[in-house]
């Protein structure tokens, strides 16, 4: 049975996600459609919003494991960005959701 998952995924010190963001950014509506993803965004190192330190998504999965498998699809973990050793992931029992669209995404949820 697939669960909703909170992600944190930090990036590793030292790099820059910047080379490779607009090809993790046009993957995002396709992952969503396909029911993976049901939110997805960066987390920054303060209010500014000046630095990157990670992503946090929503991820539908069955297992920790395959929160995890997702990940390693995608580009920042391709291109050594996110440290997926040390992903916190943990089954999410949301009460409410505000929709917030995307272009490309073609698709609404009610997870």
């Amino acid at each position: 049975m697939a669960f909703e998952w909170e992600v944190v995924v930090y990036d590793k010190p030292g790099t820059d996600r910047t080379p490779v963001r607009a090809d993790h950014v046009k993957n995002i509506p396709a992952a969503v459609n396909a029911g993976i993803l049901t939110s997805a965004g960066a987390i920054y190192t303060d209010e500014t919003k000046s630095k990157f330190a990670g992503s946090a998504l929503h991820v539908i999965a069955d297992t920790k494991q395959e929160v995890i498998d997702f990940l390693k699809t995608d580009v920042y973990a391709k291109a050594g960005i996110w440290d997926l050793d040390n992903v916190i992931a943990f089954p999410l029992g949301l009460a409410v959701r505000l929709p917030k669209k995307m272009d490309g995404v073609t698709v609404g949820f009610d997870h």
